[in-house]
């Protein structure tokens, strides 16, 4: 019969082992996620826009440049471990892809990289989501003020 210390001494070694395999992950692309259109209401690009930079924001990441259809945002954490994703959008659509990495083990031969920047783009991925669908609800009328369209 085995002794609960041998037991016990196993299973921290397998323990020991999974987290030794979890050191770097496949770089996760988000695949193309539809934007919601609630009531026969499709949003509009600077809509779809807005609400990335609004759900980008909430997660802590900071857009650092823009261009038509593609928004580049990145996230610092604790001062030593960054990401940056380019956030590419359409009136239907949206995707995240890797643009750069610091600190992060980033391998471009094998596409890997820490787990934790897949956790991240997933959350930013989901905050997005909730973000287009918070404004596919709102009339026109009722976006919030980032979204008015100017005065003229």
């Amino acid at each position: 019969m085995i002794s609960r210390r041998t037991l016990l001494v196993a299973l921290l070694m397998l323990c020991t082992a999974f987290m030794a395999c979890r050191k770097s992950a496949l770089v996760y692309d988000t695949p193309p996620r539809d934007i919601p259109a609630v009531s026969e209401r499709k949003l509009s690009l600077d809509e779809v826009k807005a609400a990335i930079i609004r759900g980008a924001n909430s997660r802590g990441w900071t857009i650092e440049s823009q261009a038509p259809g593609v928004i580049t945002a990145n996230i610092v954490m604790r001062n030593k471990h960054s990401a940056t994703v380019d956030i590419c959008y359409t009136e239907t659509s949206f995707d995240i892809k890797y643009r750069d990495s610091s600190n992060l083990k980033y391998n471009p031969q094998t596409k890997t990289i820490h787990p934790n920047y897949d956790r991240w783009v997933s959350y930013l991925s989901d905050s997005i989501s909730r973000e287009l669908r918070n404004a596919s609800q709102l009339p026109s009328a009722q976006l919030p003020p980032e979204q008015s369209p100017p005065a003229q």
